[in-house]
């Protein structure tokens, strides 16, 4: 009969909606699950003399609610959040190391040219000139300590990244793995297999969020690409990232990609930092680029404008024992790091010359066969020098390079002349008799040069005569604040921005528990209506008996 036929469909339709309910309530608070609709249509009917009499209802499909859009705008938001987030996460750290002026150098600094004014008006007191003494070593002491905290972030930041980059690769073998189950799904039920589709979109947004990514949909997989091209999974072949030794600095943790050299091989090819955009590793990198290295840079500015200006004027005065003063700070001789692969043996080693023009900066130092070529990093601005004297030496920017070994033509080097200097910076004295604090003018117990000595604080001795030490940190403090705070802000924009595009596609994907009790509500109503069909049916059919 046909109503048994009719009571079936109606049975089978609403238990599968109350089984695709259940679904939804179960997985309400699963992160990355997508709301899922049963989809009927009718099942058509038959033709009778009498009219066209319905077959029922018939089960289509089930759908999940998605609209790839908002999917996209709210995977590029986290990405952008999750690079802006970690920035702001690292920066703190130096914000709070150089904020407190109650604490570190800035003290050390007040506290080292008090001394010396106490010195220059008492320049034979033993205790003064033991004070002195105590507030240069501290001093170097909060250089030296601050230095070591900067590295550690540094340190930290490599660690980071090789971490991040083992997630990262994790994640693209997840979804690679994906792929293959929804093709193979998809192959063999003709539906679109909604719970792995989902499982793929909510690793794709989390791999997002440790590198900026690009995809599209090549039949039923995804292709996976850097923000700047590079490819990271193609069919069914995964090109992984690397950490590796960056080629111009080994000390800093580069990221590579994987590049095809035929026969089944790869190349790891090595990125700038700039060609990563989005997620985690956008920024680490960001911070290590844009604000670590400026810091530090700085730092080692400071370190040896003191140790140079002090010096000069320390060795302009003569010490207790009428003797002329010696070098009170001691710095290194950073040398440049020559490029992996240069195909000679140069070295470059500089000495620092003039604080006023030193540079808080790198530079990119290449030789054409003749000449050296030296690019500043703070402005772009490149210099073609040529070697002279014996040994051969170049100078520029307030320092001057020895040059050795045999160099050839294309061969490059990278000098960080104030990267490390806050770390080399050293106290020469600890008798306080050597203390330089007279003149030649007065005898040995005048303080005049004392005075010139505690006049160095003020005195514009950096930048090329605008900044004074103690200007100079204080700027340094004050550019970290800035930065801060416009990184904070920038992440408090992004972080509502997340919100909202979060919201938007939840409110088509998000399953509504509200929604979901008043269908299984329906669905049970249909069901036991559908029951009272087969119900009824039965019945007809038991009397059709009787009569017969």
């Amino acid at each position: 009969m046909n109503l048994y036929n009719l009571a079936l469909s109606g049975l089978s339709a609403s238990q599968a909606g109350m089984e695709v309910t259940s679904h939804n309530i179960n997985n309400a608070a699963n992160a990355g699950y997508s709301r899922q609709r049963l989809i009927t249509s009718t099942a058509g009917a038959t033709a009778t003399g009498q009219g066209f009499f319905g077959r029922g209802v018939q089960i289509d499909t089930v759908k999940r609610q998605y609209d790839s859009f908002l999917y996209r705008q709210m995977v590029g938001a986290q990405g952008t959040g999750a690079q802006l987030g970690t920035h702001y996460d690292q920066i703190s750290q130096i914000n709070n190391l150089f904020g407190d002026r109650t604490v570190g150098i800035t003290p050390a600094l007040e506290g080292f040219f008090a001394s010396l004014n106490a010195g220059a008006s008492n320049p034979a007191d033993p205790a003064v000139r033991q004070d002195i003494i105590g507030k240069t070593n501290s001093l170097v002491t909060q250089i030296n300590t601050a230095y070591r905290e900067l590295q550690s972030l540094r340190e930290g930041v490599n660690t980071q990244i090789s971490t991040t980059v083992d997630q990262a690769n994790s994640y693209l073998e997840r979804i690679n793995d994906l792929n293959q189950q929804i093709v193979v799904a998809q192959g063999k039920s003709g539906h679109a297999p909604n719970d792995l589709l989902d499982q793929r979109d909510q690793a794709l947004s989390e791999l997002n969020q440790l590198v900026g990514i690009r995809y599209y949909e090549q039949g039923n997989s995804l292709n996976i690409t850097l923000q700047s091209g590079q490819t990271l999974l193609s069919g069914t072949t995964v090109y992984p990232l690397a950490a590796v030794q960056s080629a111009s600095d080994p000390t800093r943790m580069a990221l590579a990609y994987s590049l095809p050299a035929g026969a089944g091989s790869v190349v790891k090819v090595e990125l700038a930092d700039t060609e990563i955009s989005g997620g985690q590793l956008a920024g680490f990198l960001k911070f290590r680029g844009e604000s670590l290295n400026a810091v530090q840079d700085q730092l080692g500015q400071l370190a040896i404008g003191l140790a140079l200006a002090f010096n000069a004027q320390h060795e302009a005065g003569l010490d207790l024992n009428g003797d002329p003063g010696q070098a009170m700070f001691g710095l290194g001789q950073p040398a440049a790091i020559p490029t992996a692969g240069n195909a000679g043996t140069g070295s470059l080693t500089a000495e620092f010359t003039d604080a006023g023009a030193v540079h808080a900066t790198t530079y990119d130092i290449r030789y054409d066969g003749s000449q050296y070529l030296v690019t500043r990093g703070s402005d772009g601005t490149t210099q073609a020098l040529t070697p002279a004297g014996v040994p051969p030496t170049i100078e520029f920017d307030g320092m001057s390079l020895s040059l050795g070994g045999a160099p050839m033509a294309g061969d490059t080097w990278t000098l960080q002349p104030t990267r490390d200097a806050a770390r080399d910076l050293k106290m020469l004295i600890t008798d306080p008799a050597k203390i330089a604090l007279a003149d030649a003018g007065g005898g040995t117990t005048n303080g005049a040069n004392g005075l010139l000595l505690a006049k160095l604080q003020t005195e514009k001795v950096l930048g090329g005569g605008t900044l004074s030490l103690s200007g100079q940190f204080s700027q340094l403090i004050n550019n970290v604040g800035v930065q801060t705070q416009q990184i904070k802000t920038a992440a408090t924009a992004q972080a509502n921005l997340i919100t909202q595009q979060t919201s938007a596609h939840l409110s088509v994907s998000g399953v509504n528990l509200n929604e979901e009790y008043v269908n299984l509500t329906i669905y049970q109503e249909q069901y036991q209506a559908s029951a009272k069909i087969l119900d009824v049916a039965s019945t007809v059919f038991d009397t059709l008996l009787g009569l017969r």
